[in-house]
């Protein structure tokens, strides 16, 4: 699984349209989220690890906050 929103979103997704339609968002939240440019509040974090199947703290963390996985 990929270790990142951008990597999660481009291992399913052709482009951040697809993406931002298959979570019913305007495109430019999706890329703003996918860049790095904005970050996901908590229900979107929650939304996107139901969408991509996050089912562990780990993977959760690696994802939404990858310098406190790290530490």
């Amino acid at each position: 699984m990929p270790n990142s929103i951008r990597g999660l979103v481009f291992s399913r997704y052709d482009s951040i349209s697809e993406f931002a339609d298959a979570m019913k968002w305007g495109r430019q939240k999706a890329s703003r989220i996918v860049k790095g440019t904005h970050r996901p509040s908590a229900d979107d974090m929650e939304k996107l690890a139901e969408h991509f199947g996050i089912r562990d703290a780990g993977t959760f963390m690696t994802v939404f906050f990858p310098h406190y996985a790290t530490m």
